[in-house]
């Protein structure tokens, strides 16, 4: 009856972990490092847009083009909001990446776990059978 008892804790015990593990498998860091890569790629190409647009403004205003000019200002404002935009999901990207990294951590920690309560079933098994922990008799 005690050995029943025991085997079937043992099995709650396990069947437990093993929920516990294939819960706390998110997804890979990867796609979200990508997409943070990319965002930045997305700054920096708003921003010589509108290094180009400054300049494009300062020659039609030179040459007295107000129409052109008054097209460029608003090209230059749609890139200062794609820019802004693009930053905002660069961070957060980033943030996503970071906390899939602290999940892979917490996997780790959680392998590490059921291997320390394995050792610490054998040990029990050990102390009941009589025998010492290396093999010798008590």
């Amino acid at each position: 009856m005690m050995r029943r008892t025991m085997l079937s804790a043992i099995l709650f015990v396990m069947a437990s972990l093993v929920a516990v593990g294939q819960t706390a498998a998110p997804g890979d860091a990867r796609p979200d490092q990508r997409d943070a890569r990319q965002d930045k790629q997305a700054v920096l190409n708003d921003r010589s847009e509108m290094k180009q647009d400054r300049v494009d403004l300062r020659r039609d205003v030179k040459a007295g083009d107000k129409a052109a000019a008054v097209q460029d200002q608003r090209e230059l404002r749609k890139d200062a909001r794609d820019m802004r935009q693009d930053k905002r999901e660069a961070r957060s990207d980033s943030k996503d990446a970071k906390a899939d990294k602290e999940a892979r951590a917490d996997r780790k920690d959680a392998r590490a776990d059921r291997r320390e309560a394995l050792v610490d079933r054998r040990q029990m098994r050990a102390a009941r059978t009589g025998m010492a922990p290396r093999g010798g008799h008590r």
